[in-house]
């Protein structure tokens, strides 16, 4: 995360969740689970008001990845149309 103005979203592509393990000689499946599209600026400003330092692997609240998922099940009002449709 950074705190430039010219940054419009994050897409963010999540796999299955796993638990912690060393990845040395280990294998992960390569599949997209949750695709997720965060309004950059909305983004920084809720983190910067929560007083979450920005930079690799800031905090996100469960509500705002929620809010912010496109796959499989859009949610964000990010590219809705007037009539309240996805565009």
């Amino acid at each position: 995360m950074n705190e430039s103005s010219s940054l419009d979203y994050y897409l963010v592509l999540t796999g299955p969740r796993s638990v912690a393990l060393a990845s040395r000689a280990g294998t992960r499946p390569w599949r997209i689970d949750h695709v997720y599209l965060f309004r950059a600026l909305t983004l920084l400003a809720e983190q910067q008001g929560r007083g979450v330092k920005t930079g690799v692997a800031a905090s996100v609240l469960k509500a705002h990845w929620d809010a912010a998922e496109i796959y499989p099940v859009a949610r964000t009002r990010c590219f809705r149309s007037a009539n309240g449709k996805p565009s």
